[in-house]
């Protein structure tokens, strides 16, 4: 896949101040957490939680532009977790499982939005268009904040899943029940937008 031009576009360095600085195979630990968990030993889920709410409720905030939705979403993806242990195949990332269910549920948080917004539109007139405030433009991290919004949920998960969390192709798909094919362009392609984004950011 490498003919998409995926590597072409290095984009770590944007998210540097915001990557781990440490990331460990984990995989074993995680692996008999997830077994003690799908057999109801609930501790266990402390255990992940401990390992893997930082990247989760990175991952959430980047998702949804919200502190407090991605404190929110960070309990929802350990309690969905929780019921689903037993289906959680123990040969994968444990921290990109999660992830695809933080996914989801940011996911599903949209599509109930939308159709509030749709109901709440038919009894009032529409909010007005959202403009750009001069002063927030300051600061790279607002910009990227703002060029990352512009990215569609599915090219949003793949680009942050690969560059903040830094997960493998292989994981990305595994987490989001796509093709490996379907990561790599979905990735190009975000890539290429956030940094024409960001581009508009600056200009």
């Amino acid at each position: 896949m490498m003919g998409l031009g995926v590597s072409a576009v290095p984009l770590s360095p944007i998210f540097a101040c915001a990557l781990p600085s440490d990331a460990p195979a984990l995989g074993d630990a995680d692996a008999l957490a997830m077994q003690r968990l799908a057999r109801g030993e609930v501790d266990a889920l402390g255990e992940l939680y401990d390992r893997h709410q930082a990247a989760v409720r990175r991952f959430a905030t980047r998702m949804t532009q919200s502190t407090d939705d991605g404190a929110d979403l960070v309990h929802a993806t350990f309690l969905a977790a929780l019921k689903t242990a037993k289906n959680f195949d123990t040969s994968r990332s444990c921290r990109a499982w999660l992830l695809g269910i933080t996914a989801r549920l940011v996911q599903r948080q949209r599509t109930t939005g939308a159709r509030w917004s749709r109901l709440l539109g038919a009894f009032h007139p529409p909010e007005p268009a959202w403009t750009r405030d001069p002063e927030s433009t300051l600061g790279d991290r607002q910009g990227l904040e703002r060029a990352l919004s512009r990215l569609s949920h599915a090219k949003r998960s793949v680009l942050l899943m690969a560059e903040l969390e830094g997960l493998r192709g292989e994981e990305i798909a595994e987490a989001l029940a796509i093709p490996v094919g379907t990561v790599w362009t979905r990735l190009h392609h975000a890539r290429r937008e956030l940094l024409a984004a960001l581009g508009e950011e600056r200009s």
